[in-house]
């Protein structure tokens, strides 16, 4: 049974070989992020190539998205065994020092200080630590222990109060994201995204790269923000004018907001993303137990469904199956608590049109419509650059939408999108070559038979997004 709602899997030691990936492609993964906080260049290429050898072989197409690591601000070197701090106790932290010294405890990220005022709080290990700032010295900040714990090398540290200046490009990502440039990725998750600056320099710095390695001619590498600094809430409409794509980073963001308003921002960015035709990403702990467990918990699948009722484009995968220990089992899980989730009425919910784009509006509007009063098999488009695809797949048609595009990037990139099937076809001159070359490919993929529905929302000329101005209903002969 088609699932709409598609897989992005984090690919890692546990997943890595052919066998392994074909058999999770088999079970619903459509989109291979590669985690670049973790393993080599050599490593991410092998992984890279084995995606694209099981691709070719099993005919379907797979998104492979880079996952920049981000500025993450973590502390240095600490006694093996770490240093045990208590509430109450009054600490130092150093951003000039690489190693805990003199009592002082190391944050490698110098400079980092002048972003910082006194009475404002910070969390470490995952929010396990929490201490407040009392004053800041040159680059000592003096602090006051609120929750207490061992202090080990290397754990991350939050700022839920503090408007960081600093970048979301490091220079290990521009490195990172011109090995990805060169590579061939289709997508790139932004890590850390403060406001739209971010993404226009990422954009910029993609393109140069092309040109740079002779690239330039090719559709765009699509990028994704991921959402999980406090001060993104704050520029999320803008956000989203610039970006191609979201990803709800709870992770991060849990530690960053007060936990109990996550699953409501969760629901706001995915109406936002929904309306502004662009794919959102639910990410984070959706079956975490999994890596240890053949099943998991209640909770857990609870999760992961309301998702699918949220009309998120995505659900992801982290160590799950780059580390655990069913990478195929728990894609095999997540995609049948999609399937029983679509099947259900709680999954037909209306969404808001907030678009100003009228008739591209009232065109896919009416072909979810026109499906559902004729009982349509699928609706069919042509994309260049696959918006038209991402047009139809935000108003939730109950049926899949076929979409034909000339370019293997293209095709990839919309195996994000919600309820689309792409397909490469040489580019159209007209409609009516269109549905005939689409009706050949329907009935080889025996995606309908003789007899049967189906919409075509098209416009000329054919595949051009901005020129989508018909529907219309065929039957396959």
């Amino acid at each position: 049974m088609f699932k709409h709602t598609k897989i992005v899997a984090t690919i890692g030691p546990s997943c890595a070989d052919k066998k392994t990936l074909t058999q999770m492609f088999k079970a619903g993964v459509n989109v291979a992020r590669l985690n670049f906080s973790h393993g080599t260049y050599a490593s991410h290429k092998k992984l890279i190539n084995n995606i694209r050898a099981v691709e070719k072989e099993l005919g379907n197409p797979v998104a492979i998205m880079q996952d920049l690591q981000g500025p993450k601000i973590r502390l240095g070197n600490m006694p093996d065994k770490g240093v045990a701090i208590k509430a109450g106790q009054k600490i130092i932290f150093n951003t000039i020092l690489k190693e805990y010294k003199n009592g002082e405890f190391p944050i490698a990220y110098k400079g980092l200080q002048k972003s910082l005022k006194a009475g404002e709080n910070f969390l470490i290990d995952d929010g396990h630590m929490e201490v407040l700032i009392e004053k800041i010295v040159g680059s000592k900040i003096y602090c006051h222990v609120i929750e207490g714990g061992t202090v080990l090398s290397h754990k991350g540290l939050n700022f839920p109060s503090s408007v960081l200046k600093v970048s979301a490009l490091s220079e290990k990502d521009k490195d990172d994201l011109e090995f990805g440039v060169k590579a061939g990725i289709d997508l790139v998750a932004l890590s850390f995204v403060h406001t739209e600056k971010d993404i226009i320099n990422i954009k910029k710095l993609i393109k140069k790269f092309e040109k740079k390695l002779k690239l330039s001619k090719q559709l765009p590498i699509l990028v994704i923000a991921k959402i999980e600094r406090h001060e993104a809430i704050d520029h999320l409409d803008a956000i989203i004018r610039e970006v191609d794509g979201l990803m709800v980073a709870r992770g991060d963001l849990g530690l960053e907001m007060p936990a109990s308003e996550v699953p409501l921002l969760q629901k706001t960015m995915i109406a936002k993303a929904n309306a502004a035709a662009k794919p959102i990403i639910v990410a984070t702990q959706m079956l975490d137990s999994m890596q240890h467990n053949r099943r998991p918990t209640r909770a857990e699948v609870s999760d992961v469904s309301n998702a699918v009722i949220d009309h998120a484009d995505a659900v992801m995968l982290s160590n799950e199956t780059a580390s655990g220990q069913f990478p195929v089992l728990t894609v095999k899980t997540m995609a049948e608590i999609i399937r029983t989730t679509e099947i259900s009425p709680f999954d037909d919910l209306p969404l808001p049109i907030s678009s100003k784009e009228l008739t591209k509006d009232a065109i896919t509007e009416l072909s979810r419509v026109l499906s559902f009063e004729v009982d349509a098999k699928l609706i069919v488009a042509a994309s260049i650059s696959g918006e038209t695809g991402r047009l139809i797949a935000r108003v939730r048609p109950a049926v899949p939408i076929l979409v034909a595009t000339s370019s293997k990037r293209v095709q990839r990139q919309l195996n994000l999108s919600w309820g689309v099937i792409p397909f490469i076809l040489h580019t159209c001159k007209h409609i009516e070559e269109l549905v005939a070359a689409s009706m050949a490919y329907i009935q080889k993929a025996k995606l309908a038979k003789k007899g049967d529905k189906i919409v075509v929302v098209a416009g000329e000329p054919v595949g051009d997004a901005g020129t989508v101005n018909l529907v219309e209903v065929r039957q396959i002969k």
